[in-house]
């Protein structure tokens, strides 16, 4: 029975051990294709902020609306909403 204990411990180790190895490698393989699947979620923010701002209407008012910049930029995703409130001339 000890024996039998033993291996058990034994391949609870083993099996602990590669399932975090290979939790490790699909966190890695993720990271990469975001950046292959969302290559500009790899711009620093002060180049996607110049962006934003290139978006907002040549007219001199800008009206908030959700379905414009600035405000749909903030919609996009988490990165984007932040970069987007951090930008003062967008508001």
């Amino acid at each position: 029975l000890a024996k039998l204990e033993a291996e058990i411990v034994q391949f609870k180790t083993y099996t602990e051990g590669h399932i975090s190895a290979l939790e490790e490698k699909r966190r890695a393989i993720l990271e990469c294709l975001n950046d292959v699947v969302y290559p500009i979620l790899t711009l620093p923010p002060e180049i996607t902020s110049r962006i934003f701002v290139h978006c907002l209407p040549h007219h001199g008012r800008v009206r908030p609306s959700p379905r414009s910049a600035p405000l749909v930029l903030t919609q996009v995703c988490g990165q984007w909403r932040a970069v987007a409130l951090s930008t003062g001339e967008l508001w």
